[in-house]
């Protein structure tokens, strides 16, 4: 007796369960949301600690310690031949103008300093500037569009 020929499965009969457009979209959409929350969470975190490196800087305190290891910087940096240390920078937001007469040179520059910044340039005021040491400030980097980024603080001995 001849057989009849079995029938070919159909393709939905062979395939597995298909994704609908539907359901690729929403993984897209969980995809892209788990990104954007990673990504905030991240600026979170960045936030918190730029504010506890703020808060840091406004409370800081010039110790004796402090000094003691600036000078030891300057006579090393003096012989090696330097005129001038780059004693440290902070962003420009931290000083009350964020940075503008700075960076244009205003003579009244040293009343937008605020916390360590302050302390320092009035330490430099009482106890630097008569033994002859200069102090200058500068916008050492600049943020996308030209808006100053941090200001540098140079201590230096030039003759």
């Amino acid at each position: 007796m001849p057989h009849a020929p079995t029938p070919s499965p159909t393709p939905s009969e062979t395939l597995p369960l298909l994704p609908t457009a539907a359901d690729i979209r929403r993984l897209v959409e969980n995809k892209s949301a788990a990104r954007m929350e990673e990504l905030r969470r991240r600026q979170a975190v960045i936030e918190e600690e730029e504010k506890q490196r703020r808060a840091a800087f406004m409370e800081r305190t010039l110790t004796p310690g402090f000094i003691g290891t600036v000078m030891t910087r300057v006579q090393h940096a003096a012989e090696i031949g330097e005129k001038r240390l780059l004693l440290g920078q902070f962003p420009c937001d931290w000083c009350t103008d964020g940075g503008r007469k700075i960076n244009v040179m205003e003579n009244d520059w040293p009343g937008t300093l605020q916390g360590f910044a302050r302390m320092l340039y009035d330490f430099w005021v009482a106890e630097l500037k008569p033994r002859g040491f200069g102090l200058s400030v500068e916008v050492v980097s600049f943020k996308e569009g030209g808006i100053p980024g941090d200001i540098g603080a140079f201590l230096s001995w030039k003759g």
